[in-house]
Formats: structure tokens, C-alpha cells, sequence
């Protein structure tokens, strides 16, 4: 599994697009943040609010990048059909991509942060020990949120071999459904039964309000029961419906 795990990473990260997307939001996040603080009346809390938006909007290219490379090229290149033609088990085949995954994401959040810290240094800001706990909440979190969306969405890359089933599936868990569990939460009497706190993003919101305020055993409460269901459960599903599927070759 380790050199599946390898090749595929030599594969997916000299591809150019994901780093020409990445660096481009580096760009806008820098150029929004250098155009505006000078106007800004606390200095400060503008770089920290530019570097959340900045890495908000990294971890969302990321997650696309991550989905697109290590899933989606998988299936044009035919490169699946290939592995498991010389003896990869399927089992392992699945987990390899999720390593692949968890590698390729790491990677790319740690430049990411890596940036944000470097513009924060230059730019002189300096945060409160409250605003630094906040920031490494944010990066960790986003890991795990980004890494669980995407798992979400791979097995419908295995389920249909389509990279367009799987490009909906990963809108539809990071957009669609908050934004319908949302509404529907705001209108009558459905915002009593908290159906938010048991989907992926009420729980990391949840995790992260409770780190945030130094309640750190709920909140990893809630962090490991989203990795548990949402991760676990996803990859244990679809190494299920994947031993029985027939390839289309």
C-alpha cells in the first residue's frame, strides 16, 4: 500500500492546476489584506479575519483538488483497472486513496498555513493567546472537515465511476445540505429538534466553539464522532458496496 500511496502522490501533486489555483487564492488573500489595513481600525483583528477568509477559501480549492486528482484522474487514466489487475485487493485499494488523500491535504493546508503565518509575520500583527488558540482550531478542523467531505463524496466515485456523480455529491454535502438543513431549522418548530449538531458541519461547529472556549472534552467529543461516522463509516461502506462492484473496462 505504501507504494500505492507513493505513486499515486507523485502522480496527483505534479499536476499544475490545483497549485496554480491555490497560489492564486494566496494572491487574493494577500492583496485584500495589504489593500485594506491601512483603512482598517484595529489592525490586528483585520489580519486575523483575512487570514480565516484566506484559508476558508484555500481549504474549499483544496478539497476540490484533493477529490478531482486523487479520485476522479483515477478513473480517466484508468489507472485503477491496472493496480488491481496486478493483485491490490480492493480493500486496500480504498484505503490507499484515503492515505493518499489525508497526504495530499496535510501537504497542502501546511503550505497554506505556512503563507498565512508568513504574510501575518510581515505584516507586524500580533494575536492574544485566545486568537492563536482560535487559529489552531481553525487549521486542525479544517483538516478534518475537508478530509471528511471528500471520503463522503469518493464513494460515489466508486459507486458510479463518474466524475461528475462525484463532483455533485461533494456540492451537495458542503453547500446544499447546510444551506436546506438551515432553512428548514429556521422556519416553524423544526429548530427544536437540532437536526444541525448531527450532520458534518454542526459538529465541527459545535467541536470548534467548544475548543475555543477551553472545553476540550466535549469538543474532541464531538470531533472523534464526526471522524467515527462520517469518515470511518464512509470508507467501511465503500470498501462494502466496492468488493461486489463490477469494473467497466
Amino acid at each position: 500500500m505504501r507504494r500505492l500511496i507513493e505513486a499515486d502522490m507523485h502522480r496527483v501533486l505534479t499536476k499544475i492546476v490545483p497549485w496554480v489555483l491555490l497560489l492564486l487564492c494566496y494572491v487574493v488573500t494577500a492583496v485584500a489584506t495589504l489593500t485594506g489595513i491601512d483603512t482598517s481600525p484595529d489592525r490586528n483583528f483585520f489580519v486575523l479575519s483575512n487570514i480565516e477568509t484566506g484559508f476558508k477559501l484555500s481549504i474549499s480549492i483544496i478539497g476540490f483538488a484533493t477529490l478531482l486528482g486523487i479520485y476522479a484522474d483515477e478513473y480517466k487514466s484508468m489507472v485503477m483497472i491496472g493496480v488491481i489487475g496486478r493483485g491490490i485487493s480492493r480493500d486496500k485499494f480504498v484505503l490507499g486513496k484515503f492515505g493518499d488523500l489525508c497526504v495530499m491535504t496535510f501537504l497542502m493546508e501546511f503550505l497554506t498555513v505556512a503563507f498565512l503565518m508568513m504574510l501575518k509575520i510581515l505584516l507586524g500583527a500580533v494575536f492574544s493567546p485566545l486568537e492563536n488558540r482560535f487559529l489552531v482550531i481553525l487549521f486542525t478542523l479544517g483538516f478534518i472537515e475537508t478530509v471528511s467531505y471528500v471520503t463522503l463524496a469518493a464513494f460515489f466515485y466508486f459507486l458510479s465511476e463518474n466524475a461528475a456523480v462525484g463532483m455533485f455529491a461533494y456540492l451537495t454535502f458542503v453547500t446544499i445540505i447546510p444551506v436546506t438543513l438551515s432553512l428548514i431549522l429556521s422556519t416553524g418548530n423544526f429548530g427544536r429538534l437540532e437536526l444541525g449538531k448531527y450532520y458534518l458541519t454542526g459538529m465541527i461547529s459545535a467541536a470548534f466553539s467548544d475548543f475555543v472556549m477551553g472545553d476540550y472534552a466535549e469538543g474532541m467529543g464531538f470531533t472523534l464522532l464526526a471522524i467515527a461516522v462520517y469518515i470511518l463509516c464512509s470508507l467501511g461502506i465503500t470498501i462494502l458496496v466496492f468488493r461486489k462492484k463490477e469494473l467497466e473496462f
